[in-house]
């Protein structure tokens, strides 16, 4: 087994585990009016992930930022759940599912918008933009993932 199959099974392995974790979201997602359409961002702030692991020209992730970003997902998932903060776990889930991606400096802005998915954002936005929750939430989702997702494909057309 090479060391690539070993981190792919530790990233698989934390993600599934943080995503168990922040199972949560889906009730929030089913009875919250603020967050009823969260689903639809997570689809959405994922595109780059499905974008980058369906185009058929992977790229090698180097095994140093797979380390890096796994303990943070793991310790921010572990947080949560010792802590009951669901936003922890969530924080966990984004980090996780980051580590699928090569590191890049607009990974960081991506993942942090990955805030537009989450229950936090909906009690904040029921507080500033009530009447337009879906569209604060879409609006930068849209924006940082297709920024990042057009980023990723002219970092492959330049290593191919």
């Amino acid at each position: 087994m090479t060391p690539g199959h070993r981190t792919t099974g530790a990233r698989a392995a934390i993600t599934l585990w943080s995503l168990w974790q922040a199972r949560d979201l889906l009730g929030a997602w089913q009875h919250s009016g603020y967050d009823r359409y969260g689903w639809l961002v997570l689809l959405v702030w994922c595109a780059p992930l499905f974008i980058f692991r369906l185009s058929g020209k992977p790229q090698n992730i180097a095994e140093s930022q797979d380390m890096r970003m796994l303990p943070i997902a793991l310790l921010l998932t572990l947080a949560g759940q010792i802590g009951s903060l669901h936003i922890l776990q969530h924080a966990g889930l984004a980090v996780a599912l980051a580590s699928w991606l090569p590191f890049s400096p607009l990974q960081l802005l991506w993942t942090l918008s990955a805030l537009t998915w989450m229950p936090a954002y909906g009690w904040i936005g029921s507080r500033l933009f009530y009447e337009h929750i879906l569209t604060a939430r879409m609006l930068p989702a849209v924006m940082i993932s297709g920024a990042f997702a057009l980023m990723l494909a002219n970092r492959k057309t330049k290593t191919t």
